[in-house]
């Protein structure tokens, strides 16, 4: 049936679901969040212990934050030390909130005992941060590590001792919900940068 106008009306119901669908879209767009989804870590359970040896169920344990996380070996002589002190300088500029949580997992857990991880740790000065560095089995690591597309080779040395890795350098933001978002180049990324995607994330 059509108006004075010759213009059908729009019925009531449509109003509504219109109305419902356009307050949606406000709300994507006012949220910030235009960051995709790489991949979905939430339903997945890898058991690694910490710098403590305390064990943690990775991503769960930390469900509900946001979660930075690099990936280094402890006798990185290059790379890795940037891609802990570029995420220190990220979490000292966001004042260490409690929403974000900053983790380091290694892909060398043949040599990466918790003991080792723990000095590594204090080498940076992070005893008091609330950031925990993760080792695991290798079957356990190598799982987590192809979840997050890190490679990593042995490139010289003997794996009986001395040796040096070939890796991804890299630092990947997670969602609250244990989603990956974004996979920065780990030592050269601005924290600023890094600090803009944990606002989206935030909304």
């Amino acid at each position: 049936m059509k108006n004075d106008s010759g213009v059908s009306p729009i019925p009531g119901s449509l109003k509504v679901i219109a109305a419902a669908v356009l307050a949606a879209l406000l709300l994507v767009a006012c949220s910030g969040d235009s960051l995709p989804v790489h991949e979905d870590l939430s339903a997945d359970r890898f058991q690694l212990v910490n710098q403590d040896s305390s064990h943690v169920t990775f991503p769960q344990d930390y469900a509900g934050e946001i979660l930075v996380v690099g990936a280094v070996y402890t006798q990185c002589p290059d790379v890795c030390p940037r891609i802990t002190g570029k995420m220190d300088e990220v979490r000292r500029r966001l004042d260490s909130p409690s929403d974000v949580r900053f983790v380091t997992l290694t892909f060398d857990p043949r040599r990466d005992t918790p003991a080792r991880l723990h000095a590594y740790r204090s080498a940076f000065g992070l005893e008091d941060a609330n950031w925990p560095f993760l080792t695991g089995s290798p079957d356990t690591i190598d799982a987590l590590m192809q979840q997050l597309q890190i490679k990593s080779e042995v490139s010289s040395g003997d794996t009986t001792g001395t040796y040096f890795i070939d890796h991804t350098d890299q630092i990947t933001l997670v969602d609250s919900r244990g989603r990956v978002r974004y996979r920065y180049h780990g030592s050269g990324t601005p924290p600023e940068l890094i600090i803009e995607d944990i606002q989206k994330l935030r909304g």
